[in-house]
């Protein structure tokens, strides 16, 4: 990649000037020196002063750092319950991105949202439903390639030698773009800026917002960054670890049945530890259950096929997995899944009993590190994999790590950042999150002013798991949720009424009915249970210190 670093420099620079540029054009942001921005009024709704039509948008004279075009202009209507009937312009800017504009055709609520994307995007920019039946404007790219999203081949331009561009206009500038982009195509149909501009999304998504938050401060104003996938260089290589450790243990992958049994002891064993027995570990780090010490279910002879037993060699394959990626001499690399969550993503085995390791991790090694689409998995040890994980930084880092703690200019410029993840993320290892947040907070006075983390217990990636992992973040608005029940409105009642957040509730629904709900409490308070009530009702619960 050194040789295409002198590029990579040149599109920064021209970026940072690009930015400042449509800043002044386009509105939506504020200056740097902001501490906060004007408030907004609830009830706006703007119709539009121009056609859904090409002509209409060909004659805007959209810019970017590259051309822009046109390729489609259309209307339709959302699906589902009270429809909202849209203006959808598809833009493509050169070299590939394609980026998707979803405009109410009346009453537009005056905010702009970007919804991010999940692993390596690609494909066909998703159409944002969810933000038009709610009256935003939404947004989406498809990050400047067409390959499947499990699919990191476009990293690579030949065998030895990186796609630089397309690993730009993944990293960040596609992003960028959308703010920029879209806010032109906005202010065209509208004749309006947005009052706000909001980041929405969670895992790759939620990169994507810190990713702004970080390189381009002024684009938007709230972000939302949920399961964040930030060090993307580094638990990349990470999810790969299970497999290796199952080999260098001499036994193969678990079974489903196996992985239940282990995961089901752990949380026993810890649940308690928070007041209230639920089947959640409320804080995975204060959990300290060790498989390789329980007699009950650890046993010599145990066989790979009984789903009742573990042998020795299978329960430290399993404390290591919950330990993370180490060094020959045991020093941390990165933390690893957490006791609670779900082994079968990472540590799987195929139906013959197989390894199964997860697909992203090698495309990344294939596309992104050693640029070698014949590079196979199986040479690695836990001899050489500290090798492998220090290419993974070494080359994936420089653009995909996101992972800078100083965001005092976002602060600056009075942006809101809210941050959760689900401590039993079996993909993206929650603990990397806390150690942000928690550089993030040493590096940038005050950091309470404008930025708030949600650990949420028992919530697998993004959503799913034993806990509470409803709140909000996909609610499609046909009943509009008040702050405290709805992440989202959280954010935007800070941003636009300074109205900071403190407790979230989250519910757990099963068959459409509501059966838990709890506080979601900002890092680093927990939720714990007053002694009397039911646990399932958040009102018996309150946000207190960590002990």
């Amino acid at each position: 990649m050194n040789q295409s670093s002198s590029f990579q420099r040149a599109q920064q620079s021209m970026l940072g000037l690009a930015t400042a540029a449509m800043l002044v054009a386009c509105g939506g942001g504020g200056g740097n020196d902001a501490a906060q921005l004007p408030p907004v009024a609830e009830n706006v709704a703007i119709d539009p002063t121009s056609a859904c039509t090409m002509q209409s948008f060909s004659a805007a004279k959209l810019t970017a750092d590259a051309a822009v075009t046109v390729m489609d202009v259309s209307t339709g209507t959302t699906t589902g319950a009270n429809p909202v009937s849209y203006c959808l312009v598809k833009l493509k800017v050169d070299p590939a991105i394609n980026i998707n504009v979803a405009m109410p055709m009346k009453a537009w609520n005056g905010r702009f949202r970007a919804e991010g994307n999940g692993v390596y995007a690609g494909g066909v920019p998703a159409l944002p439903q969810d933000s038009v039946r709610q009256s935003f404007v939404g947004v989406t790219t498809d990050t400047g390639h067409s390959t499947n999203f499990l699919s990191g081949a476009f990293g690579m331009a030949s065998p030895g030698q990186p796609n630089t561009q397309l690993q730009i206009d993944f990293a960040y500038r596609s992003e960028h773009l959308m703010a920029g982009v879209g806010k032109q195509v906005v202010k065209a149909f509208y004749s309006k800026d947005p009052v706000r501009s909001y980041w929405y999304g969670c895992s790759t998504g939620g990169r994507q917002g810190m990713m702004m938050a970080q390189r381009f401060p002024g684009d938007y104003d709230a972000i939302l960054a949920g399961a964040p996938a930030m060090h993307w260089d580094r638990f990349q290589a990470y999810q790969i670890w299970p497999q290796v450790v199952y080999k260098d243990e001499g036994v193969t992958p678990l079974s489903a049945g196996k992985r239940t049994l282990v995961t089901s002891r752990a949380v026993a064993a810890c649940d308690p530890a928070d007041g209230v027995t639920d089947g959640v570990i409320d804080d995975p780090r204060q959990c300290t259950y060790d498989p390789r010490r329980d007699t009950t279910i650890t046993k010599a002879g145990c066989a790979a096929a009984d789903g009742s037993c573990l042998s020795p060699n299978e329960a430290s394959a399993v404390q290591r997995i919950w330990g993370g990626a180490r060094t020959v001499n045991g020093s941390l690399l990165w933390p690893g899944v957490e006791r609670g969550a779900d082994l079968g993503a990472l540590a799987g085995s195929t139906p013959t009993g197989g390894a199964a390791p997860f697909p992203v991790p090698i495309e990344q090694a294939r596309y992104w590190v050693y640029f070698d689409p014949n590079w196979d998995w199986n040479v690695l040890t836990a001899q050489n994999y500290e090798g492998f994980f220090n290419d993974n930084i070494r080359t994936v880092g420089p653009l995909m790590a996101t992972d800078t703690p100083d965001i005092s200019s976002f602060k600056a410029r009075g942006g809101k950042l809210i941050m959760y993840h689900g401590w039993a993320d079996m993909l993206i290892m929650p603990q990397g999150t806390v150690n942000y947040y928690d550089r993030m907070t040493k590096a940038v006075a005050g950091a309470d002013e404008f930025s708030r983390l949600y650990m949420v217990p028992g919530m697998g990636h993004c959503s799913g798991g034993a806990g509470t992992d409803s709140f909000g973040q996909g609610a499609s608005g046909a009943v509009p949720l008040t702050p405290d029940r709805d992440i989202f409105r959280a954010l935007m009642a800070w941003s636009e009424k300074g109205v900071a957040p403190a407790s979230i509730t989250a519910a757990r629904i099963q068959s459409g009915a509501t059966v838990r709900t709890r506080p979601l409490c900002p890092y680093p308070q927990v939720a714990r249970y007053k002694g009397a009530g039911s646990t399932d009702d958040a009102a018996n619960f309150s946000c207190v210190a960590a002990n």
